[in-house]
């Protein structure tokens, strides 16, 4: 049987980042779905089950901040490593200050690192 790779759920309205996050999480063996808003972010999360979210803070509809909020609302999600990967400014109030930042530019490397700490590998 094969090993159950670890899955990335990557929220970002640009296709671009989704496409490059996607690239970057399945180069190094993570299995990686996508949603474009916070709206679907949590559809994905709650069917999904993503060991690891990273997330844009910045995305019309449902933002990264309500996302973040519904998302610890929920007792079976509210454990999910969230990463926000974003080019916005100063970390906004409702996220925790345990929760890692990346500015884009999206540095690759420093990224995986995070994902790795995350995840406790």
């Amino acid at each position: 049987m094969a090993e159950k790779k670890t899955r990335v759920l990557i929220i970002d309205d640009d296709p671009e980042i989704v496409s490059y996050l996607k690239d970057l999480f399945e180069g190094a063996n993570y299995e990686t779905v996508t949603a474009t808003n916070g709206v679907e972010g949590i559809e994905m999360a709650q069917t999904r089950k993503p060991d690891l979210i990273t997330l844009d803070m910045d995305m019309p509809g449902r933002g990264g901040t309500l996302f973040y909020v519904k998302l610890r609302q929920e007792p079976y999600l509210a454990e999910i490593p969230v990463i926000v990967v974003s080019g916005v400014g100063p970390r906004p109030p409702a996220l925790n200050k345990s929760v890692p930042v990346m500015q884009k530019p999206i540095n690759p490397e420093k990224l995986l690192e995070m994902a790795k700490q995350a995840l406790g590998e």
